[in-house]
């Protein structure tokens, strides 16, 4: 999509809610991606976005 389309969006490529989510399982092992969530939600606003302990 045009950078232009939504321009009064806070994030972008690389600065966004996904990224956000894999920097900070970097430094937290305690928790992964639920992928079993995934595969039961027929459409998801936030895949690979739900975490367990």
């Amino acid at each position: 999509m045009p950078a232009d389309m939504f321009p009064n969006r806070p994030w972008g490529p690389g600065d966004n809610p996904k990224t956000a989510v894999h920097e900070y399982l970097k430094t937290h092992p305690e928790f992964e991606i639920d992928k079993q969530i995934d595969h039961k939600l027929l459409i998801s606003v936030a895949p690979d976005g739900y975490l367990m302990r």
